[in-house]
């Protein structure tokens, strides 16, 4: 698209979607001039890689530091490629056509998340994060915006991997074990997390928690929305219902202009690799109810803690 076509494009746009757009571009660029003039130490990498949060996840308030050599202490560090995942099994799963050429495959995203609730109800760790793995595989398929978030996502896997393959693996082993290990041995941090213990697994996962509803909301709502629906609107709306309130006043004009740069509802609908724009939509809403089911159940072992609120 060259420049005449962008001129008429906004020549050609409503009042309130122009405001819409300039006004958390206009948001962002005064973020990007403030923190150019107040932390010009700060680099990119120190943000995602656990020196210090980015705010995405709400937390603005967290004050966990890394250890010397940047790894956090006491964990076993594990890249993200090497980690070994697990085999699931996906008996009533009819997987998707494969995409030449494309990353994310939603039928692994569903079996993974399938797969991380067992047959007592309890979350399996390992499978939660393979699934993630592939919610981050998404989050890059929306478009070079949500880089920083793929890559803070990226990081708190990474931190979570650190737990279930280190020394106390064995209480990694699911949700509810790590969160009986982390308090009984007071490695959460109710109020604040003290600056020489590492990364609770208590606290990081919350966070995965919360983008998890934005994700399974917006998921829905692609699945019901109607030809010709903004994308940017219902990715807002999920974000306004599970994760605005966590977060500043910029980080929330950010993750506006961000949802502004989503591909169109066809472009969305094509990376399900379905036969067809039924079958796309059928296997979001499948997806987003088995997302559902599991926030449902990790919401209710960190409300029946008094976990929820955790700064």
């Amino acid at each position: 698209m060259g420049p005449g076509a962008v001129g008429l494009r906004y020549v050609g746009m409503g009042p309130q979607r122009l405001l819409r757009i300039l006004l958390p571009a206009t948001a962002f660029l005064g973020l990007l001039f403030l923190s150019g003039l107040r932390l010009p130490e700060l680099q990119l990498s120190a943000c995602v890689q656990g020196g210090r949060p980015c705010g995405w996840f709400g937390d603005r308030r967290e004050t966990a530091s890394v250890g010397q050599g940047g790894k956090l202490p006491h964990l076993s560090w594990t890249s993200s490629s090497q980690l070994p995942l697990p085999r699931y099994k996906t008996p009533h799963l009819t997987p998707a056509p494969r995409c030449p050429g494309q990353d994310f495959q939603i039928s692994r995203l569903l079996g993974a998340f399938r797969a991380c609730v067992n047959q007592n109800g309890e979350i399996l760790l390992q499978e939660y994060l393979a699934g993630w793995k592939e919610l981050i595989k998404l989050i890059d398929a929306l478009g070079s915006a949500f880089g920083l978030l793929a890559r803070e996502t990226q990081t708190k896997v990474m931190i979570m991997q650190g737990h279930c393959l280190g020394p106390h693996a064995p209480h990694y082993r699911t949700l509810q074990g790590m969160v009986a290990f982390e308090l009984q041995h007071r490695l959460v941090g109710l109020q604040v997390l003290p600056p020489d213990q590492p990364h609770s697994g208590c606290r990081t996962l919350l966070r995965l928690h919360r983008a998890l509803k934005w994700l399974q909301l917006f998921l829905d709502k692609l699945g019901h929305s109607r030809k010709g629906t903004d994308p940017s609107e219902l990715c807002a709306e999920a974000y306004q219902v599970a994760l605005a309130r966590y977060h500043s006043w910029w980080v929330r004009q950010a993750a506006g202009l961000a949802f502004l740069a989503l591909p169109s509802l066809p472009e969305l609908l094509k990376l399900v690799c379905a036969q067809g724009e039924w079958e796309a939509r059928a296997m979001l809403l499948t997806t987003a109810s088995t997302l559902s089911r599991v926030y449902n159940l990790t919401q209710q072992v960190y409300a029946s803690r008094g976990l929820l609120e955790l700064p």
